[in-house]
C-alpha cells in the first residue's frame, strides 16, 4: 500500500488550510495577520516564554486601553514578540466582540496554533473574559463614529440656465441624519454619483 502524503504548498493542503481559516471566530480582515503568528508559533521561532509574555502584554493592553511605556519598548526590542502582541490582541478583540464562548474559543484556538499555545490563549481568554469584554465596550465608546440613521436624497434637474436654453442636467441631493444627530448635506453630478 502507498501512503500518498501532501506536500506543503500543494492545492489540496491550501484549501484545507483556507477552510480551516474561513471556519475560525477570527474577522476575516485579521486573517493573514493571525495565519503569519500561527505559522511563526508552529515553526517554533517564539519559545512558549515569550509567547505568555505576548499574552500578559496584550490582556494589559486592551484592558488599560493604551499601551504602556514599558510595554511599548519591551515590543520594540523584539519583532517576534511584537508579531505575537498584535495577532493576540486581534484574537482577544474578535473572540470579545462575538461573546465567544470558552469552549470555542479553545477549539478554534487549537486549530489555529500549536496546543501549548492555544492553552495559554485559552487559560487567559477564560479568567479575564469579562475584564476585556467590559474594557472593550467602555473604550469602544470613546473610539465610535457617529453612525448612519436615516437617508434622504433627491434628483434635480437643471433645466435651463441664464446662458443656455436647454440644459437637462440631472443632480442628485443626498441629505443624511447620523447618530449625534447632525445632518450632512451634499450635491453631486449623476456622474459622480455613479462613481460613489
Amino acid at each position: 500500500r502507498r501512503i500518498s502524503r501532501r506536500k506543503f504548498g500543494s492545492k489540496s493542503l491550501a484549501q484545507s488550510q483556507n477552510e480551516l481559516w474561513n471556519s475560525v471566530f477570527v474577522e476575516r480582515n485579521s486573517i493573514k495577520q493571525l495565519r503569519s503568528m500561527c505559522k511563526t508559533l508552529g515553526d517554533e521561532k517564539v519559545n512558549l516564554k515569550m509567547y505568555k509574555k505576548a499574552v500578559v502584554y496584550s490582556v494589559q493592553t486592551l484592558t488599560e486601553g493604551h499601551m504602556s511605556s514599558e510595554i511599548g519598548e519591551a515590543l520594540s526590542e523584539s519583532a517576534l514578540l511584537q508579531q505575537a502582541f498584535l495577532g493576540t490582541c486581534l484574537i482577544f478583540r474578535s473572540a470579545v466582540r462575538q461573546n465567544i464562548e470558552e469552549k470555542i474559543f479553545a477549539k478554534d484556538t487549537g486549530l489555529m496554533m500549536p496546543s501549548a499555545f492555544a492553552q495559554v490563549l485559552s487559560k487567559a481568554y477564560n479568567n479575564r473574559r469579562e475584564v476585556l469584554s467590559s474594557a472593550l465596550k467602555k473604550h469602544s465608546k470613546t473610539l465610535s463614529l457617529p453612525s448612519l440613521q436615516s437617508t434622504r436624497w433627491r434628483v434635480d434637474v437643471t433645466i435651463s440656465t441664464t446662458s443656455l436654453s436647454r440644459v437637462f442636467r440631472p443632480t442628485v441631493t443626498l441629505s443624511m441624519t447620523l447618530s449625534d444627530g447632525s445632518v450632512r448635506t451634499f450635491e453631486t453630478s449623476v456622474e459622480k454619483f455613479n462613481e460613489f
